[in-house]
């Protein structure tokens, strides 16, 4: 191969400190400009997992809490200012999109940037608690109320909440009979425990979130308008994957550096014919998703780089042809071939990195005038 041929792989940096598995769609340790204020926000440029030196993206995100959402594509950037002008009142928030988006992500960015950031943040997830048992969680009970209550009683979410943030997650699965004593406490900003007699103020600020589509289930009668409307004084649609692929390198070192820790590897770069299944991929299940084909990916690697083998086949079979690493099959000779897969490699990158040609130098760890030549060695014109 040619000394100036690309290298092949995609690089990432090490693993570093402070990554939260909590963080579905951002993690600490990654590259990233905030396309709110045009900064750039360092690299993590601890060691490893063992170093005991504060990155500085570690101090921005605490200075910072938008900075755990990674990406500068427009609907992903877009929902973040929604997000930090909503952080600065106490009104509710509707956060909408996909599973698997990171709409918990954005509501504890929302609660930690906010007045209320030294309260509690209390989630509840609607759709895994038990239509029985769900009132006494959301408003608590008293004594007595019920056989096996507590004899001192339980406070329920909303009083736990207090002086805080109650994210209601897949409030589109709570049951109507729920609904109704749900807009109560919106309304009045009193909660009544199970069994109990008197109002308990419920001093939260309520962020709830769902996959569904809330208008249809109005128009259906699933859900109540009232409440729809009670909950959607601000409105956030987060983006799917598929609409963010320029996004996908920052998300994957984002999770390479926190998964580095999690499986106890040192995987450093991606090789561009995964980083290219990865852009065609449709993602349904988004940043979860992502995540969990690359954490499998980590457990299987042999070296520093995750190669295509390390991929789950059900990812190759849905993208197919258009990530073909064999250029040969056409009949090309050697030079054609490393030639066609050279060009390939500068196309998807320069997609991933939304036509930005540093960017594209960066994650090629090739130099500006390096990519320049090669740009107009293959006649691709990129937008810089």
């Amino acid at each position: 191969m040619s000394k100036d041929m690309l290298p092949a792989m995609y690089h990432v940096n090490p693993p570093g400190k402070g990554h939260d598995r909590n963080y579905a769609c951002g993690c600490d340790g990654a590259y990233r400009r905030d396309s709110e204020t045009g900064q750039p926000q360092d690299r993590d440029r601890s060691t490893g997992p063992d170093s005991s030196q504060e990155s500085e993206h570690d101090r921005n995100s605490k200075r910072d809490p938008f900075a755990a959402i990674i990406g500068s594509s427009p609907g992903i950037a877009a929902a973040r200012i929604l997000a930090r002008r909503a952080a600065r009142g106490s009104s509710n928030v509707l956060l909408l999109g996909e599973t698997g988006v990171g709409k918990e992500v954005f509501a504890r960015a929302i609660h930690e940037a906010g007045s209320r950031a030294h309260g509690p943040f209390v989630v509840v997830n609607c759709a895994a608690v038990p239509e029985a048992l769900m009132e006494s969680e959301l408003f608590g009970y008293e004594a007595g109320a019920f056989t096996g209550a507590l004899k001192s009683g339980k406070p329920g979410k909303f009083e736990q909440a207090s002086g805080g943030t109650l994210f209601l997650d897949e409030v589109g699965d709570m049951p109507l009979t729920l609904q109704a004593k749900l807009l109560r406490v919106v309304q009045e900003r009193v909660v009544e425990r199970l069994g109990g007699t008197s109002g308990i103020p419920a001093d939260a600020r309520l962020i709830a979130a769902t996959n569904k589509n809330l208008r249809q289930m109005v128009a259906s009668g699933a859900f109540r308008e009232d409440l729809y409307y009670r909950l959607d004084v601000i409105t956030i649609t987060i983006p799917p994957l598929r609409e963010r692929r320029q996004d996908m390198p920052e998300l994957v070192e984002c999770f390479l550096g926190r998964l580095n820790k999690v499986c106890h590897t040192s995987v450093t770069s991606v090789h561009p014919t995964v980083m290219n299944a990865f852009l065609s991929y449709h993602w349904p299940g988004n940043l979860r998703e992502l995540e969990n084909v690359l954490e499998r990916a980590l457990n299987f690697a042999e070296d520093t780089e995750i190669l295509p083998e390390d991929i789950p086949e059900y990812l190759w079979e849905t993208v197919g042809s258009r990530v073909e690493d064999a250029p040969t099959s056409q009949g090309l000779g050697l030079d054609e071939s490393l030639a066609a897969h050279e060009s390939a490699i500068l196309m998807a990158a320069l997609r991933a990195a939304g036509n930005n040609r540093a960017k594209t130098a960066r994650m090629l760890n090739i130099s500006r005038s390096g990519l320049y030549k090669k740009l107009k060695r293959y006649g691709i014109l990129g937008k810089g």
